[in-house]
């Protein structure tokens, strides 16, 4: 597309200039004649790009042009280049990292250096462990219809798999520990966050809606976590875990996990959890790896919720003892 080769174009004369016009077609896979007609296009944008004669002389950007992307500091550098896993391409953006390669490109060699430095020793990856795979194709059609302001007609399954068909006004797309979140006004008005893993289809509609003008997503997101944590009663639970466990337990525990005390079999742990429920399933799940210390009314309430496992399922039979099979 012309517009990604002018965009190319600059940064090429960003990183050095003045450049010729044959090396520039070539970089770029073009015809000298299409340079020059790409560097009269920057010039009726406002850009301050123009032609030198002479041996040395070529096509040029403004010096003062040019400083602008060198004034980058070592931490901003840093920030900019940090390894990261990409929750855009989930969305089918693939832009990202083609803009950081050509960003780097432009770069001083000195600069150029300390951002690849910055991949190389920093790896953020968002995503929790064990995560299922996003809705791709869903994602994507979701982003469009945010973009463009599009009502989507989606089927939803809530917490207990019952599937409802709505049409919702999409306002934003957010990914929180890599699970991704539609933001949406429904038809009574309600704002409400919707787990796209749930949902079953998602359709975009002709017709748009009119997106308030005051709209923050990331202040109404904030805002919204709160309230949720306001709405849930959280509890503080002690829990003691042998070492070779240590490492699945932190994994899919949530955030707030502080280290008591550490003893030669293991660690005493302190987890917060959002709910009384989901700290009963969390220490279930774990199995006789980690025992709960704290609070005792949990302790109780696992040795209860085991009881009832064993009934469900009866005596096990032995390793040695044939199983009847009736013909």
């Amino acid at each position: 597309m012309k517009s990604d080769r002018m965009v190319s174009l600059l940064l090429l004369l960003q990183a050095r200039s003045p450049r010729s016009a044959r090396e520039l077609a070539e970089q770029l896979e073009v015809s000298m004649r299409t340079v020059y007609r790409d560097v009269d296009a920057l010039g009726a944008s406002g850009v301050p790009v123009y032609t030198e004669r002479g041996s040395t002389g070529g096509i040029v950007l403004a010096e003062g042009y040019r400083q602008a992307i060198t004034r980058f500091s070592t931490d901003e550098l840093h920030a900019l280049f940090l390894a990261a896993a990409d929750p855009l391409s989930e969305l089918g953006v693939q832009g990202h990292q083609n803009a950081l390669q050509k960003l780097a490109g432009a770069l001083p060699e000195l600069q150029r250096r300390a951002a690849e430095q910055a991949r190389q020793r920093i790896l953020l990856d968002h995503n929790k462990w064990y995560r299922s795979e996003q809705p791709a194709r869903l994602l994507s059609d979701l982003r469009r219809a945010v973009w463009e302001d599009r009502q989507v007609r989606i089927r939803y399954r809530d917490r207990s798999g019952v599937a409802t068909d709505r049409v919702v006004d999409p306002f934003g797309l957010v990914s929180k520990a890599g699970i991704w979140y539609l933001i949406a006004r429904e038809a009574s008005g309600e704002m409400r966050s919707f787990r796209v893993e749930r949902m079953v289809d998602a359709q975009e509609m002709p017709s748009q809606f009119s997106r308030p003008s005051d709209f923050d997503l990331e202040a109404h997101w904030r805002s919204s976590m709160e309230a949720l944590q306001r709405t849930e009663e959280s509890i503080a639970v002690t829990i003691f875990v042998e070492n070779d466990w240590i490492e699945m337990v932190t994994a899919t525990a949530y955030s707030d996990v502080e280290i008591e005390a550490e003893e030669p079999n293991g660690r005493r742990l302190r987890i917060r959890f959002p709910s009384y429920r989901t700290a009963l399933s969390s220490a279930a799940s774990w199995g006789a790896r980690v025992r709960v210390l704290e609070p005792l009314e949990l302790r109780a309430d696992l040795v209860e919720h085991a009881r009832a496992i064993l009934a469900a399922y009866g005596e096990p039979a032995a390793a040695d003892e044939p199983l009847a099979v009736s013909v």
